[in-house]
């Protein structure tokens, strides 16, 4: 031990989002911290382990090969809060929550539960579904202090759970940013994800990045496609390019086949360099459902690409006073629409994004975001589990 002050992570799903907000809001922490993070094993680990050795912290992974992923993470928080001594625990979602209230009964190390998503009701029906409700609501009312990456993530869990107050000195909201500078500047290699993609220059490329998964839309894109196929604008050299990787690829790729778009849609996997990519790209897309604060929108915006983003929760936060072209959450045909404006643009849509970059890069600066992180954290330690009423 070094003197440092010990924030333990631990984390369910170190994938996405997720693994974004650590890279992003950890690399600004000030040398007073030192970070463990405390994550299951997933197909991301080495982009995970990367990341964690650029912001100079320590991974410890487990398995849950035998007892399953959720058992094999409380044992592990169990033995890591018996073999060093922590001053905060930062959980990242509710199952990584769970598991924490469930390790952390004797240690009783201040705890705070970072709030990424919604409570997603496909989830909570039948009677595991009335178990996993009872459990995060507990564990919501039990965690000593409720972070939530946007506001409109905690006006969610009000409406959800039983005496939820967003307005309680226990909860905050601390909108999540991202290291703007990176996104602002030309990459040197500029076209090789162009390259990689087999899309020419002179092709239109609408890109949509994130995980296969029905929350992020990507079915209602397919359908978008489908749609600018039967207008004037399905006659412009146009491509779309879904990076990233999830459990509903394959059912992404069959629609794909089944609308006969195979040479309007490509699948790529993961890419490292992301400043290239959106550099790369015409638009980016967010078909979202739901959202908590999406980095991939400020990314968007801080490199001065248009954006098309549905108005769900969460997302009409990040976009909210931005040139973002939005259209109603679940409408293909309205997504369409605004995928034909932007093919047909003459220059001017891109070149508001082009002018409102400053303003995007002050606006997301994850400087601000891990600066009132670590208020937050130094509170908690000070005061034994009470929110800094000052840093609200």
């Amino acid at each position: 031990m070094d003197g440092r002050k010990q924030l333990l992570c631990v984390v369910r799903w170190p994938v996405g989002g997720i693994r974004s907000y650590m890279r992003y809001v950890y690399g600004c922490l000030s040398d007073a911290w030192q970070v463990t993070v405390l994550a299951v094993e997933t197909q991301e680990r080495d982009a995970l382990a990367a990341d964690v050795q650029q912001f100079g912290g320590e991974l410890v992974l487990c398995r849950g090969e035998r007892w399953g992923d959720v058992a094999a993470l409380t044992a592990a928080v169990w033995r890591q809060l018996r073999s060093r001594r922590y001053d905060v625990i930062q959980s990242q979602g509710f199952t990584s929550a769970s598991v924490v209230t469930a390790a952390n009964w004797l240690p009783a190390v201040p705890h705070v539960l970072t709030v990424h998503g919604v409570l997603e009701e496909r989830y909570l029906t039948g009677w595991k579904g009335r178990i996993r409700r009872a459990v995060a609501n507990r564990t919501i009312m039990g965690a000593d202090v409720v972070y939530g990456v946007g506001h409109d993530i905690l006006g969610h869990l009000a409406e959800q759970v039983p005496g939820f107050d967003p307005d309680a000195p226990r909860v905050t909201a601390i909108p999540t940013g991202i290291a703007a500078d990176m996104y602002s500047s030309t990459p040197q290699n500029r076209g090789g994800f162009r390259r990689r993609a087999g899309v020419d220059e002179d092709t239109f490329l609408f890109g949509f990045l994130g995980r296969f998964m029905p929350q992020k839309g990507m079915d209602l894109l397919i359908d978008a496609v489908a749609e600018l196929q039967k207008t004037s604008a399905g006659n412009a050299a146009f491509r779309v390019v879904a990076v990233g990787s999830g459990d509903y690829e394959r059912v992404y790729r069959k629609q794909v086949q089944e609308h006969g778009l195979q040479d309007y849609v490509v699948f790529m996997p993961f890419q490292p360099g992301m400043t290239e990519v959106y550099h790369d790209l015409d638009a980016v897309i967010m078909p979202s459902r739901w959202e908590a604060l999406p980095l991939v929108a400020a990314e968007a915006l801080c490199a001065g690409v248009p954006l098309v983003a549905s108005d769900c929760i969460g997302l009409r936060e990040a976009v909210a006073a931005t040139p973002a072209l939005t259209f109603p959450a679940g409408d293909a045909a309205a997504l369409a629409a605004c995928m034909a404006r932007l093919l047909a643009d003459d220059g001017q849509i891109r070149a508001g994004f082009v002018r409102f970059q400053p303003q995007a890069a002050q606006r997301f600066d994850v400087r601000e975001t891990a600066r009132r992180a670590e208020a937050l954290f130094d509170g908690m330690i000070r005061n034994r589990h009470r929110l800094p009423q000052h840093d609200r």
